[in-house]
């Protein structure tokens, strides 16, 4: 169930307008105290009671300037210029809000913040949330990125040489296959891959760590979720992000980077990883594993 399209409070500015457009909110917003509104003249007359979808009284006059239906006569809001109560002729309650048998849409359920009607998850304070499939998108681009400095910076600086040393193992490998006689062992590889390839996975679990706290701390989001409009925010509270948080957060979404590298503790690490990021999918709070380590949640800015 969800309420007809048309102009209500914003749920980010209380001074506002916003209009809803009958699924989720526009970028369209107005003052609620429009200058010359006295000097707009009649308008087009409204039919119907609020419970029928219209703005004002039969007779009234209901249209104020052009393109914004329904704000009906100057005065009808009351004497400090306000919209009227709840459920009351006149200016219609928004989305998520009401009050039973009056118009109303009932009780908002837990988690759901004001205005967004009840498909739109949101923090406490009313905030809307990023979906799975942003989170996803912006994760994919962060690690696109991690990769990208890690090949630029581990193979010629942390690891040289280490590309060729696994090339001329590879072809060691190749060549005894053809020579190889039965109860023959291939070549082992050589301690200097096994070294490189220790120090790259070192190297890898710094810099994804350092990436992601660094950007988290001083711009509530990894470039990624910049490119996609997201932030990361405490779930009772905006603002930056303290230090604490910030590690936390990273430490556990990036466990399999950190300790992935250790033999055997490694392989467990993968099922958390995948349960981790799936976890938003059916989460009430559409929080991550490492959302909830951290008390974090993942918004919207656009």
């Amino acid at each position: 169930m969800t309420q007809p399209a048309g102009w209500y409070d914003d749920p980010q500015d209380p001074a506002a307008l916003r209009y809803w457009d009958g699924v989720e909110w526009t970028r369209h917003t107005s003052p609620k105290q429009r200058p010359g509104l006295e000097q707009a003249g009649g308008g087009q007359q409204q039919e119907g009671q609020h419970a029928q979808g219209g703005w004002a009284q039969p007779g009234q006059q209901g249209q104020g300037q052009q393109g914004y239906p329904g704000y009906g006569q100057p005065g009808q809001y009351g004497q400090q210029g306000q919209y009227g109560q709840q459920g009351q002729q006149g200016y219609p309650t928004y989305p998520g809000q009401g009050q039973g048998a009056q118009g109303g849409w009932g009780a908002m359920p837990a988690g759901y913040g004001p205005g967004y009607g009840y498909n739109v998850p949101a923090t406490p304070d009313g905030q809307r949330l990023a979906g799975w499939w942003a989170r996803a998108g912006a994760r994919i681009i962060d690690s696109i990125i991690v990769g990208v400095l890690v090949a630029a910076i581990g193979l010629t600086v942390i690891a040289p040489g280490l590309v060729e040393a696994y090339s001329t193992w590879m072809e060691d490998i190749l060549a005894t296959f053809e020579t190889m006689e039965p109860g023959d062992a291939p070549p082992e590889m050589p301690a200097e891959i096994t070294s490189g390839m220790a120090r790259l996975s070192i190297f890898s679990a710094v810099l994804a760590v350092a990436y992601e706290a660094l950007l988290l701390r001083f711009f509530n989001a990894t470039l990624g979720k910049l490119a996609l409009g997201l932030r990361v925010r405490l779930r009772e509270q905006p603002g930056q992000l303290p230090w604490v948080t910030a590690i936390v957060r990273t430490l556990v979404a990036n466990v399999n980077s950190v300790l992935g590298w250790i033999p055997f503790i490694g392989v467990l690490t993968l099922p958390f990883t995948l349960l981790n990021y799936l976890w938003p999918l059916w989460d009430d709070n559409k929080q991550a594993l490492h959302d909830k380590a951290a008390r974090t949640n993942v918004v919207k800015t656009r």
